[in-house]
């Protein structure tokens, strides 16, 4: 049986590298620290190694940033299966510590391989059809790289058929050019990420995101002031679902997004073939009613992006427009198909300014919670999902036992995994854009 402590277990890991051919050198003994990031908007993992040597192991192999780490991880339970099976490239060195005259310290930097190998390919090719079957296309053809689509709402993006030619571009560039571009029918953007829970790249939308349930709906994430002083003598269970530092940070910058055109812009685009002017007034109030409509967010719940009552100079805040956009395109370039730029209608053209102030609501809402990583591994839960968090209420002559500004489900946006000795961490960015009426009990 693993000590009670152990929270996880390092089933293998070695180093390889093409000038090694067929030879692996195990280290799982001498791996101090591992730390491993996940990113909504990011294609790749990255992250370090703390590995110790006290029999030369590094001198020997002489480092040059070309060899690889395959980590195996499992839960600390005996015959437990690997949760985590990945290898990354050790890109960079970044410090070595000599510890005594035997052992030192060596911290690389890593990376998943992909996306060493996109930096090395920019190329050029024209693509036909929907832009998530380009993005497909394109992964698994430069990268070798398979795509996981089930986190998407439809079959096909609101965009439907395109064509579109890379203009040398790397493979995961010319992704994140068509990802920026992908929407659902009411502007909500597409991600492209990766997990630590498989080698697939996943391709979502928020729609189908915030539709899911919590992965811990049943048993919540807890922040007490009183439980987290007392952590060390909490039962093993309540100890895995407790919070253990949680920042607010600055939940809204109102500035910012008055200069990110959140509240309300204008969209012109100039069509240079037909010479038809389409016109759009978006606002950040009609995003939100049609995202509550369509019951991608709780009609039941209250919005939390903005203040919906500000007046200025006796006008609602979103009836002005802080931003014009305005953009030419050239419709007709291809008989058959649309091109990157090309739409038909004022609400197709408004999905590119919806999918903008989207994305600027998401980061406005963002809290960090640190938490034991048990419950993420044995969900395998990652960035895209749902996570249930309670925050206790310290109002103080009131029957209510949740703060309902806090507690609510929240998309999990950014993680940082830590391994270190007997325990796994997880720093979590989170972000939510509603909350709810009565706290979730």
């Amino acid at each position: 049986m693993a000590g009670q402590d152990q929270q996880y277990k390092i089933v293998e890991a070695f180093i390889t590298a093409d000038r090694f051919l067929e030879k692996e050198i195990e280290v799982s003994g001498n791996i101090f620290e591992i730390i491993i990031y996940e990113d909504l908007e990011s294609a790749w993992l990255t992250g370090s190694v703390i590995i110790t040597d006290d029999t030369g192991i590094f001198s020997k192999i002489s480092f040059k940033g070309t060899e690889y780490l395959t980590l195996r991880i499992s839960g600390a339970e005996e015959n437990s299966e690997s949760i985590i099976d990945k290898t990354f490239l050790l890109y960079a060195l970044t410090k070595t510590v000599k510890v005594n005259d035997t052992s030192s310290t060596y911290n690389f930097e890593m990376i998943e391989p992909h996306a060493y190998v996109s930096a090395l390919k920019p190329f050029s090719r024209a693509y036909t059809g929907s832009l998530e079957r380009t993005i497909t296309q394109i992964l698994n053809s430069e990268l070798n790289k398979t795509v996981d689509l089930s986190y998407l709402t439809n079959s096909i993006s609101a965009q439907g058929e395109r064509k579109y030619i890379v203009p040398y571009l790397t493979p995961l560039e010319a992704c994140e050019v068509l990802v920026d571009r992908t929407t659902t029918q009411f502007g909500s953007p597409f991600f492209l990420y990766s997990s630590i829970h498989d080698n697939n790249l996943r391709l979502g939308d928020l729609d189908a995101m915030l539709v899911q349930e919590a992965f811990n709906k049943k048993i919540p994430y807890t922040f007490s002031q009183a439980a987290t002083n007392a952590s060390t003598s909490l039962d093993p269970a309540s100890a895995s679902t407790t919070v253990s530092h949680i920042d607010f940070g600055s939940p809204v910058d109102s500035l910012t997004q008055v200069e990110e055109g959140v509240y309300g812009s204008f969209y012109t685009n100039t069509d240079v073939a037909t010479g038809i002017s389409y016109r759009s007034k978006i606002t950040i109030k009609n995003v939100l009613e049609n995202m509550q409509a369509n019951e991608i967010l709780d009609p039941s719940a209250v919005q939390d992006v903005y203040d919906e009552n500000q007046q200025i100079q006796d006008r609602a805040i979103e009836d002005f427009n802080s931003i014009y956009w305005h953009q030419v395109t050239s419709s007709n370039m291809y008989p058959d198909y649309r091109t990157y730029h090309d739409d038909i209608s004022n609400a197709d053209f408004s999905l590119k300014i919806k999918n903008n102030i989207i994305r600027q609501a998401l980061l406005s809402n963002m809290i960090t919670i640190v938490v034991p990583g048990i419950a993420f591994l044995i969900s395998k839960a990652t960035v895209g999902d749902r996570c249930r968090l309670n925050v206790l209420s310290s109002e103080e002559g009131t029957e209510k036992i949740y703060d309902n500004r806090w507690t609510g489900d929240y998309l999990v946006y950014r993680t940082k995994h830590v391994f270190r000795e007997t325990k796994h961490l997880i720093t979590c960015e989170m972000t939510k854009l509603n909350r709810l009426p009565e706290a979730i009990s």
